[in-house]
């Protein structure tokens, strides 16, 4: 890192600790954002600049009739969402132009896809057949691993001649490298009829009693949802912002019913949505919105490590060592109770200084336990989020991983298993399962007498994982489903669940000459969630693999000849670490 973003990072940091009271935002807020976008300037100086956008598929039923004008209606719904993006960064000072949707001059570029079934055999859980579909049918124009891509599905149909019916998909998901997002069309939706409060439609969703409303609130609330899920597409977590930012005339875009009110002063709503804060800084970073190549060719690491509260006369300090290769320029808070819906995340941003460390000081939460997201952002466009469980006690907080649900027994599994047809397939299981439930002390590599010995069997000096908890020979114990080592439909008897980001690190002595393996992600994680695999030898790498997901995997067989320690290491290369389930498989050290 340059001097001179040492500099800016450091003088924001200083003049934010400064103020009287730990949630003077609004004093704040502006000058963290516009440092941060100095420090991403700067960072990005001599990063040629690419053409990032969002690619929009229509996609509707099988035999399906599209509504007249639906792209010119389509195209004012996209300049709508894009018009918003901009406005909410001009608010804090940042000059830019909307969401890079793809474009053909001077119109929007809308893939049409028609499904293999009428619009009735879809539904809100049909996102990954959507995707599939999708794939197969675009000509090769859509690559959900490497694009932003919206997906508006005209699978409305009508129900006793007036209701209109939407049951198909409404999500988001993604980060910075790629993400999709589902939104719901009908004839109606067209910014143009913001204003209508005169004439009224009548809807379905499912789950949900019949509703009827103006025209103008279904089109606050539609275009609204889908600024709101293209939010999620690009990494945002639900967040009703800093309670400094909300007034009563706003809410938050992210929060929860802050898709509601899209543009809602236009029609004489009570509020009006916008993005917080901690979103715009998220943002910031972006390859849609700065047009910087995604990750500038670095490969970046980041670790959260001795996590500690304080209480003072102002609230709760909390302090954390970060290590990694590149410095966040921001970090946001979001936290909620634990009994409530994240929807009530409060954030507060707070720049990061360049020491290894960071010093939070959050205001003083009533007793209670509350879920907590540490989300670090780096100017490559990458972001790293922890989850936290937060437990406040009577002057006391403390920071702990968030515990599962009930685990899986083991002994159960065994039993059940034992008493079916031995196929090899419950052979596998059985033997696994004994391994599990007695197991052999690991033994030490450095000391070890025999010609071959598998990692998942041996004494490690460091473990960490992701999500969960380190495990041999096993993935985790949250449930059957995702008990054994798969990959690609074979279940592996030796390996190590090593969810990202994640090292397993042994000393050898020097006494091995050969490890092999095999990488890559549990069968069945979802398709927005990839793994890169380093293996580090005295400090020096020694492999390297793709970006990996699921369905794929990579074999390792190098030399690791006059190596005294050596670290397995899984991250996520989407930005993220989401649904990075990375496994090592058979990992085997041989003289």
């Amino acid at each position: 890192m340059t001097l001179q973003i040492k500099s800016v990072i450091i003088v924001v940091l200083s003049c934010f600790l400064a103020i009287n009271g730990y949630s003077q935002l609004p004093q704040t807020a502006q000058s963290i954002i516009s440092a941060s976008k100095n420090i991403i300037k700067i960072y990005n100086k001599d990063t040629p600049k690419a053409n990032h956008v969002v690619k929009v598929v229509y996609f509707y039923g099988k035999g399906q009739k599209l509504s007249a004008n639906w792209e010119e209606r389509l195209n004012r719904v996209l300049s709508a969402v894009s018009d918003f993006y901009r406005d909410e960064f001009q608010r804090y000072g940042i000059k830019s132009d909307g969401v890079n949707f793809e474009k053909s001059g001077n119109k929007y570029m809308l893939t049409a896809v028609e499904g293999d079934f009428d619009s009735k055999s879809y539904n809100v859980n049909s996102a990954n057949q959507l995707q599939a579909e999708v794939s197969n049918k675009a000509g090769g124009k859509i690559d959900f691993y490497k694009d932003h891509v919206l997906i508006v599905t005209g699978l409305y149909y009508r129900k006793d001649s007036t209701t209109y019916v939407f049951d198909s998909p409404y999500m988001g998901i993604g980060s910075s490298v790629n993400g999709v997002s589902f939104a719901a069309d009908c004839p109606l939706l067209d910014p143009k009829l913001l204003t209508d409060k005169v004439n009224r439609i009548k809807y379905a969703e499912p789950g949900r009693a019949d509703r009827e409303c103006s025209v103008a609130e279904f089109n606050s609330w539609y275009i609204g949802g889908i600024a709101h899920e293209m939010g999620h597409m690009f990494g945002l977590h639900h967040d009703f912002g800093h309670p400094s930012e909300l007034k009563p005339s706003s809410i938050s875009l992210m929060g929860e019913y802050g898709s509601r009110h899209f543009k809602g002063s236009v029609w004489g709503d009570t509020q009006t949505s916008y993005i917080s804060a901690a979103g715009i800084l998220q943002l910031l970073s972006h390859p849609v919105f700065t047009g910087y190549a995604k990750y500038n060719k670095t490969d970046t690491q980041l670790s959260l490590n001795n996590i500690s509260c304080s209480y003072t006369d102002k609230g709760i300090l909390l302090k954390a060592g970060i290590a990694g290769n590149l410095t966040p320029y921001a970090l946001s808070v979001l936290i909620s109770p634990l009994n409530e819906t994240e929807y009530f995340n409060e954030s507060t941003i707070y720049p990061v200084n360049s020491t290894g460390s960071i010093a939070v000081p959050l205001k003083k939460w009533k007793e209670g336990n509350y879920r907590m997201y540490l989300i670090f952002m780096l100017p490559n466009g990458m972001v790293y989020p922890f989850y936290k469980l937060f437990m406040v006690g009577r002057n006391h907080a403390e920071v702990v991983e968030i515990p599962t649900g009930k685990a899986l027994d083991v002994n159960e599994l065994y039993s059940r298993l034992s008493v079916m047809q031995k196929t090899g397939e419950i052979k596998k299981k059985l033997s696994i399962l004994e391994s599990v439930i007695n197991p052999i002390p690991p033994v030490d590599p450095a000391t070890y007498k025999g010609d071959s010995l598998y990692l998942s069997d041996a004494k490690w000096e460091l473990a960490s994982v992701g999500w969960e908890k380190p495990a041999r020979n096993y993935f985790t114990t949250e449930s059957e489903y995702v008990f054994f080592l798969a990959n690609q439909g074979q279940i592996y008897e030796k390996g190590l669940f090593a969810h990202s980001p994640s090292v397993y690190s042994f000393l050898l002595n020097k006494k091995w000459t050969r490890f092999s393996a095999i990488v890559g992600l549990r069968d069945y994680a979802h398709q927005q969630g990839s793994a890169r695999f380093t293996i580090i030898g005295d400090g020096k790498e020694l492999y390297r693999s793709p970006a990996l997901r699921v369905g794929e995997q990579n074999r390792i067989d190098i030399s690791i000849e006059n190596i005294n320690k050596i670290e397995l290491r899984a991250e996520g290369t989407e930005g993220h670490n989401h649904n990075s389930w990375a496994i090592w498989l058979n990992p085997l050290l041989n003289r």
